[in-house]
Formats: structure tokens, C-alpha cells, sequence
């Protein structure tokens, strides 16, 4: 009878186990699929934050024509990195334009981010790919968004009509309350990972 338990409670705990992994992979899975944009500002000034705010509406149009034609993450990934320059470059001058005299950095790299609640969707802590944008010091307030699939800039599309996530990760997208559990699960394997890293 002993064993019996044992056996029980050990093929309980390893289902627990798998499930925990496997709920972890769906959510990753998901923030594979997206490019996000991250512009920060040079400082926390009125002045500074409001100059993010327009370099983000000069550069939206054109990072939307960038991953417009793409059909996937990989080509968006592709298009964006052709277009660091030309991003930097009109980012720049929307800066030199407002009588500014900051250098702006425009990268393509993997970045940590917060959970996030947009308008209609949330999405969850992560290390995403992402274009940033860094303007002077970078040491102020930042925007960030996704721009693959384009849900944020230029001609945007819902999350339910990009026809890049399955049904489960628009659930998780769209009513994180109903996933808790797997968004729990991917956070503490997410941890663990860096723990190990380290």
C-alpha cells in the first residue's frame, strides 16, 4: 500500500511537473512571435518626454512600412535590421528639428520587459526582440509597444485579426485573468533560467 502511495504521489507531482513546463513553453512560445518598440527618453523633463512622444509619431509610419509586406517574424526581423540606419537617421532629425542636439541610438536586440496592459490586450514580462530607440542619455520615461505584428504603429491591426497567434495566446493576450496559472508558471521558469544563466 505504501508503495502504492509513493507511486501515486510521484506520478502526480511529475504531471504537475509537465504541465508547469509545458504551460511555460505557451506562453514563450507567444512572445517568440513579436517584435517589440521601445523608445526612452533622454530625461524625466516635460520637455524630454514630450520629444520622445514625437521622434514615436515620426518613426511609427516608417517602421510600419519596414514590416509591412512581411509574413512573418523573421522577414519583420530582417526588414527592421536593413532600416537601423534610415530609423536613427529620421529619428535624429525629428530631434535636430525641435532644437534639440541629442544622439539617438536605434538598435535591434533582446530586451527585458515588464508585464504590459495596452488597450485590449496585455502582454507578459519577457525577454522580447526590440527595436530601441535611445535618445541622448536615455535615462527618462520610455514607450514601448509592439511592432511585429504592427498592433501600434501606422496602419495597425487588432491582435485578433494579425493571424499570428493561435487561440490559446490570444486568451492569454486578451484575458490574462483566465491564464494566471500559465503566466505564473512561465514567470518562475523564466527566473530559473536567468538564476542559472548567472
Amino acid at each position: 500500500m505504501k508503495k502504492f502511495t509513493v507511486a501515486v504521489i510521484l506520478s502526480l507531482l511529475i504531471c504537475t511537473f509537465l504541465s508547469f513546463l509545458n504551460s511555460a513553453g505557451e506562453v514563450e512560445n507567444m512572445t517568440d512571435k513579436l517584435i517589440r518598440i521601445h523608445i526612452i527618453a533622454n530625461s524625466d523633463s516635460e520637455a524630454d518626454q514630450a520629444l520622445k512622444l514625437t521622434v514615436r509619431d515620426g518613426i511609427l509610419g516608417t517602421v510600419s512600412e519596414l514590416t509591412g509586406g512581411c509574413e512573418n517574424k523573421d522577414e519583420a526581423m530582417a526588414a527592421i535590421s536593413e532600416g537601423l540606419d534610415a530609423l536613427g537617421a529620421k529619428a535624429r532629425e525629428i530631434v535636430v528639428g525641435k532644437g534639440f542636439d541629442y544622439c539617438v541610438s536605434c538598435t535591434l536586440a533582446r530586451e527585458e520587459f515588464d508585464e504590459r496592459r495596452y488597450d485590449g490586450f496585455t502582454l507578459p514580462a519577457g525577454e522580447y526582440d526590440s527595436l530601441c530607440l535611445r535618445i541622448g542619455d536615455a535615462k527618462g520615461k520610455n514607450w514601448w509597444c509592439v511592432c511585429y505584428p504592427s498592433v501600434c504603429v501606422g496602419a495597425a491591426v487588432s491582435v485578433d485579426d494579425c493571424g499570428v497567434f493561435t487561440d490559446g495566446e490570444l486568451v492569454i493576450i486578451k484575458e490574462p485573468e483566465k491564464v494566471r496559472y500559465k503566466l505564473w508558471c512561465f514567470e518562475v521558469i523564466r527566473k530559473l533560467k536567468k538564476l542559472f544563466k548567472s
